[in-house]
């Protein structure tokens, strides 16, 4: 029976040297694997949230830039249109003025042709009421053949 404890224990010695420490020592570099591919596998994780948060960050950044080129090409847009209807109005009551104006000198000038012509038929009307003595009868006849000649003349 002691010979079945020292060579119990002798086999723990040789059990221990040549198969616990190689198979601790392989658990251990395992372990320590295990712990720096799960640090790597964090800072992975950390540096993929980093590059995450950047690329929201700049897609905001975009649409915020998006959005100012959208509004100021609105407003270019607005004031454009604001001043192409303010240049049809200015050019619009232009052309009502100029427009008046010519009717109101055609109109001058058709009156003062009116005038002279109406002068004239009562500068003739006249030279014959002068030149005949009137009676009623002549003088109406007088009076329609003046408005017959002011029909023919207009």
């Amino acid at each position: 029976m002691i010979w079945a404890i020292i060579n119990f224990l002798i086999l723990l010695a040789i059990l221990n040297k040549f198969l616990y420490k190689p198979l601790l020592t392989t658990m251990d570099n395992r372990m320590e694997q295990i712990k720096k591919d799960l640090y790597s596998a964090e800072l992975a994780k950390k540096e993929a949230r980093e590059i995450r948060e950047e690329y929201t960050k700049q897609m905001e950044q975009a649409k915020a830039e998006a959005q100012q080129i959208i509004e100021k090409a609105t407003k270019i847009g607005e004031e454009t249109r604001e001043n192409l209807i303010n240049e049809a109005r200015e050019e619009t009551t232009k052309m009502t003025e100029k427009a008046r104006e010519m009717i109101r000198l055609e109109k001058e000038e058709a009156l003062n042709q009116l005038r002279d012509e109406v002068s004239t038929l009562v500068v003739m009307a006249a030279g014959k009421v002068i030149e005949k003595t009137i009676d009623q009868e002549a003088h109406e006849k007088l009076i329609r053949e003046f408005i017959e000649e002011a029909g023919d003349a207009s």
